[in-house]
Formats: C-alpha cells, sequence, structure tokens
C-alpha cells in the first residue's frame, strides 16, 4: 500500500471493516479495530474516513456494487433454470452469506446521509434487477408492464425472502425449513409471477 495512491489502503480498509461487521456485528467496526485488521496504523483510517459513519457508506457501497456484479454473474453463467432464477438466486445467496453487510443497507437503521457514491451503487443494483427482468419479459418468463414496477416487485419478493431467513423466520413447523427450502420458495415465487 503506498501513501501516494490512498485507493489500495482505503479498499483494505473497507475490507477489514466488512469481516469485522460479519464476525462482530456493527459494534465490533470501530476505526481503530478496522486500521489494525487492514494491517495499516491504527490511525489509517481515520486518514481516510472522517467517522465510523462514512466508512460504513463506503461499505454499503461496496456491498451494493458487489451485490450487482453477483447478479449479473451468476445470470449470465450457464447452469440450471432461466437467467432470471440464476440472478435471483445470486442475489439471495449474497444476503444469507454476509448477513450483516446486508442489513447494514437494509436493515432497521437506515444509513443517513447516503452521498452520491452509495446512490450510485443503489442504483446499479436496482439496475442489474432491471436488466434480469426486462431480459425474463423479453423470454416471456415475466408479465408485461413497466419494467422497472415489475423489478420492483421482484426486489420487494427477494427481499421479503432474504430478511425473513435472516431473522430467522422460516422455519418449521410454521413455514418450511429456509435452510433447506429457500430454493424451492424461490421458484414457487416465481413461477407465480409468470402471465
Amino acid at each position: 500500500m503506498s501513501p501516494r495512491d490512498p485507493g489500495p489502503t482505503r479498499a483494505a480498509i473497507v475490507a477489514a471493516a466488512g469481516a469485522l461487521l460479519e464476525s462482530g456485528g456493527p459494534e465490533a467496526v470501530t476505526l481503530r479495530a478496522v486500521g489494525a485488521d487492514a494491517g495499516v496504523s491504527r490511525s489509517a483510517a481515520y486518514r481516510h474516513f472522517v467517522d465510523k459513519a462514512e466508512l460504513l457508506r463506503a461499505l454499503a457501497a461496496t456491498t451494493l456494487n458487489d451485490l450487482a456484479a453477483r447478479i449479473r454473474r451468476d445470470a449470465t453463467e450457464e447452469g440450471p433454470g432461466s437467467s432470471l432464477h440464476r440472478g435471483c438466486a445470486a442475489y439471495l445467496a449474497y444476503a444469507l452469506e454476509q448477513p450483516h453487510r446486508y442489513q447494514l443497507i437494509f436493515g432497521d437503521a437506515p444509513l443517513t446521509e447516503p452521498g452520491a457514491a452509495l446512490e450510485s451503487a443503489a442504483d446499479d443494483a436496482m439496475l442489474s434487477i432491471r436488466e434480469l427482468v426486462a431480459e425474463a419479459q423479453a423470454q416471456g418468463e415475466l408479465p408485461t408492464g413497466p419494467t422497472r414496477e415489475v423489478a420492483t416487485v421482484v426486489w420487494v419478493l427477494l427481499h421479503g425472502l432474504a430478511q425473513l431467513q435472516i431473522t430467522n423466520h422460516l422455519h418449521e413447523p410454521r413455514t418450511l425449513n429456509g435452510t433447506t427450502g429457500l430454493p424451492t420458495l424461490l421458484t414457487l415465487a416465481l413461477t407465480s409471477l409468470h402471465p
């Protein structure tokens, strides 16, 4: 990491924040702990981020960018099911693999003052879902209509499944076991949207 190029140090700090968040929850993310875990001086994080809130906004933007990339990658890879199904499954897998990062964005405590980078990342994440929906509409897999609105319905469906699983509300005997039954729920949900 070079003092002339702050990018690698900043990226290492954000990555360390993500690891701390996943291993210990939001309370584990402090600028000092992040600096130490990133392999930089404990004060380096303070040179790159004004405060913890700014660091968490950067982590949220990175998370949304990673989510969009995962959706696009999995949707275009060969595999079982349609591109729509693979992209939606990628959304759920990403959320469940990194539940604290997902909750950072979509949990009970919304990030204040999101800023341009976070807004742009959020727009791109939603665009990745709109791209899935547009292709599925063209193939007759989803109803015609305004793509943005149909994409919002698909996002609500995915978000609901992710939140219910993250918060352990999908379990026997009330519902099916989310750990093993989430693929079935996703298939049923997408099938119910089929025209």
